[in-house]
């Protein structure tokens, strides 16, 4: 409970306090807020903050255009809005773009973001073989066999330097799985405003197929003597015209012909509606395919990441195993220690041997 009210309470800023601490035990006093100099990082950390901020942007533009692009309220064209903000409400074909805008940005970032992935896999592969190459050699594996150690046992500093590489790719993993999660974030928003827009236009054409009952009125009841009159078809032979139907008495020509556009009108409508429908349900099938690639490449990193972490830990505990091994070889006789002492004594009684002469 504690822990929950502390946690709503504002923000102090506590670096005086904190200076003033350094200063009793004579440490130097923090530099307050360093404005961070990009320019001045390296490839990867400079290609990763530009990245990162179009993933902002483009997330800080979706939560801009949800209300808009939710409302199923019919724009306005009102002139001289032009400039003053952005629309209440999107049309069809502003909400498409919308949708096709966002897709190509997520595609492009994915490519940036697997791209970046691609150069930092072929660093490591040519830091690992300079590593090799500098560690691996020939004289530094007769130095570890004369120090007493093994000819396949690496050297500290050969153990220091995988090390570090294997910290270093965690910290960028862990920059690469961060971009990829905010990708997916964006994505996830997109998505979400489609199957919101999608279920809204079903509901709103659901609304209109369902009228209410007191619309309509009833239609007399047709005897039977009239539908058979109706239905009957005239013999072409006859020049007897054909008698009304009992239904269509007392509605004039200019009225039906009025229902009939009103019924044609319905149906371009309902159209309409249903192509929007199948274009909106078409692009959330892509939007969710990208999301699913994204959730898929958010995995895979997350277990590359934890097998980084593992490898570094064997790696720590290999370190210090060595470490002791080379103590207690120390320690201990070594063959080649004697075999060195024995060529020295043998190499100094030569040179002795031969002033003497």
């Amino acid at each position: 409970m504690a822990f929950s009210t502390a946690s709503h309470l504002p923000s102090l800023d506590l670096t005086g306090d904190f200076n003033h601490l350094l200063q009793t035990h004579n440490a130097a006093p923090t530099l307050g807020k360093v404005a961070l100099d990009v320019d001045v990082l390296e490839g990867f950390v400079k290609e990763a903050y530009r990245i990162n901020s179009h993933i902002t942007s483009l997330h800080k533009e979706l939560k801009d255009v949800r209300q808009a692009y939710l409302s199923t309220a019919q724009p306005r064209r009102t002139p001289g809005r032009k400039g003053q903000g952005p629309p209440q409400v999107l049309t069809d074909r502003e909400r498409e773009e919308v949708d096709v805008n966002a897709k190509q940005m997520i595609r492009e970032l994915n490519a940036s973001i697997r791209a970046l992935d691609d150069a930092e896999q072929l660093r490591r592969e040519t830091e690992s073989a300079l590593i090799r190459k500098k560690y691996a050699s020939s004289f530094s594996a007769l130095s570890s066999w004369a120090s007493g150690g093994g000819v396949s046992s690496r050297s500290p500093e050969h153990a220091a330097a995988e090390a570090q590489a294997q910290q270093t790719d965690i910290h960028r993993d862990g920059i690469l799985w961060l971009l990829r999660q905010r990708l997916e974030l964006c994505c996830r928003t997109q998505q979400d405003m489609m199957e919101t827009r999608l279920t809204r236009e079903m509901e709103k054409t659901r609304g209109m197929l369902s009228a209410p009952a007191g619309d309509f009125t009833p239609f007399p009841p047709m005897s039977e003597k009239a539908w058979m009159a109706a239905t009957m078809v005239q013999d072409p032979a006859d020049d007897t015209p054909a008698e009304a139907p009992e239904y269509t008495q007392g509605v004039t020509q200019e009225q039906l012909q009025m229902f009939e556009e009103g019924n044609q009108d319905m149906l371009r409508h309902y159209e309409s509606t249903l192509d929007k429908v199948r274009t909106a349900e078409q692009s959330l099938v892509e939007i969710s395919e990208l999301q699913s690639l994204l959730v898929n490449n958010l995995a895979v990193q997350s277990e590359h990441i934890e097998l980084l972490v593992a490898d570094s830990y064997s790696t720590a505990d290999n370190v210090g195993g060595g470490n002791k091994e080379l103590k207690k070889a120390t320690k201990r006789p070594s063959t080649a220690r004697y075999t060195f002492f024995a060529a020295s004594g043998l190499c100094a009684f030569l040179v002795i041997w031969d002033l003497i002469i």
